[in-house]
């Protein structure tokens, strides 16, 4: 298995801390502008462990609709083998809450 050990002054990590800083001072809060900060963190880090982040990766299921994280840590050959999911949050939202609803939701 591979083991990235990041440290809080690796490039990636400040350069995620930075944008997340440049949002927050433009008052700027939302989903979507920490999501970017954090993608860009997560592909530098699938990069270094061989593994590829697939945005807005659909999960089929039996019934219903498919659902879309918002993305996959998949194999970086195969993309099929998954090993973690993502799902974006801003900074204000409640996180225990907002895994509750998920899984309430299926």
């Amino acid at each position: 298995m591979t083991s990235i050990r990041l440290k809080p002054t690796h490039k990636a990590v400040q350069a995620y801390y930075k944008a997340i800083a440049k949002f927050d001072k433009l008052g700027v809060r939302h989903e979507g502008a920490v999501r970017s900060a954090f993608q860009n963190l997560l592909e530098h880090c699938c990069r270094k462990a061989g593994r590829v982040l697939v945005p807005e990766y659909q999960l089929r299921r039996k019934t219903g609709r498919p659902l879309e994280p918002d993305g996959a840590v998949v194999d970086a050959l195969s993309q099929v083998l998954r090993y973690g999911l993502w799902e974006a949050k801003d900074t204000d939202d409640d996180l225990e809450k907002e895994i509750k609803a998920k899984l309430k939701a299926g």
